[in-house]
């Protein structure tokens, strides 16, 4: 006779489950306060401008805001399964990763968009790139089913076919305004200006464009393969998390540094020149 029976270690396995996923959410949670704070100061410091410089950091609160609201909702019904009603699980995983990644990318694309001097095909490569991030995100609502187990705990299945559009749309455009920005940036260091910082901030981008593409792999990786059964949302929620992150780490450190405004002007400069 085992000293415990199927019925309990199922039990047991739910529950370490269940305290390793709150643990995690609750993590989670912070650096997404963490980020929306920082942010918030920043747009606090902005409060004044208008344009680009009020709209990136509104943009950059977005994701931050939803992510803290749904890592704490998902975390109170992992440690009270049946709390949370699943399909409001869904809808909110859905909103991040469409108003979440769109806002992201929104913030790439303002930073290439004045970097080459509001060109009109940039806007139209933008508008598009920005447009399919939404779909995709907006899809993933009835892409990813979901249901209740016996324990009450959530239980999503990804379509097939989702995760690799997502993958495909992410790598897009990441590479794509990354790397325009990444040109500017190379031009205005070849030509002398400012060489430290646009040293600096060349290395920077090519590390966040970096991190970003492994982000998108791995998370694709992992759902493709159902190496999670069952929990593909934490997954891409973790993605956003450190897209949110770099993002947020970017702005706030530039503006902490004082640099933001000659930077963004000298790279107006060289976008004119490359046009």
């Amino acid at each position: 006779m085992s000293f415990f029976n199927d019925r309990t270690q199922m039990t047991v396995s739910n529950n370490v489950q269940n305290s390793v996923f709150v643990i995690m959410l609750t993590v989670m949670f912070w650096m997404f306060f963490s980020n929306g704070r920082n942010g918030c100061s920043l747009l606090y410091a902005r409060r004044h401008t208008r344009g680009a410089r009020l709209y990136v950091p509104v943009l950059n609160i977005v994701p931050n805001l939803i992510g803290a609201i749904i890592c704490a909702y998902v975390a109170v019904q992992r440690a009270w399964p049946g709390f949370a009603n699943c399909s409001t699980i869904t809808a909110l995983d859905a909103f991040e990763i469409a108003l979440g990644t769109t806002s992201i990318v929104g913030i790439l694309f303002i930073r290439v968009y004045y970097a080459w001097m509001r060109h009109r095909w940039l806007l139209f490569l933008g508008s598009t790139l920005i447009f399919a991030n939404f779909i995709v995100g907006t899809v993933s609502f009835f892409a990813m089913p979901v249901h209740a187990d016996e324990n009450g705990t959530c239980i999503m299945v990804t379509e097939a076919y989702w995760p690799l559009t997502k993958f495909i749309t992410d790598i897009i455009t990441n590479l794509t305004l990354s790397g325009l920005y990444l040109y500017v940036l190379s031009r205005a260091f070849h030509a002398g200006f400012s060489t430290t910082l646009y040293a600096e901030l060349r290395h920077e981008g090519f590390i966040a464009t970096f991190l970003v593409i492994v982000s998108s792999t791995a998370t694709a990786v992992i759902v493709l393969l159902d190496l999670v059964p069952g929990n593909a949302p934490y997954i891409y929620g973790v993605d956003t998390l450190i897209n949110a992150t770099l993002i947020s780490r970017m702005l706030c450190r530039r503006h902490n540094s004082g640099s933001y405004t000659r930077t963004t002007l000298k790279l107006q400069t060289m976008g004119n020149t490359s046009g």
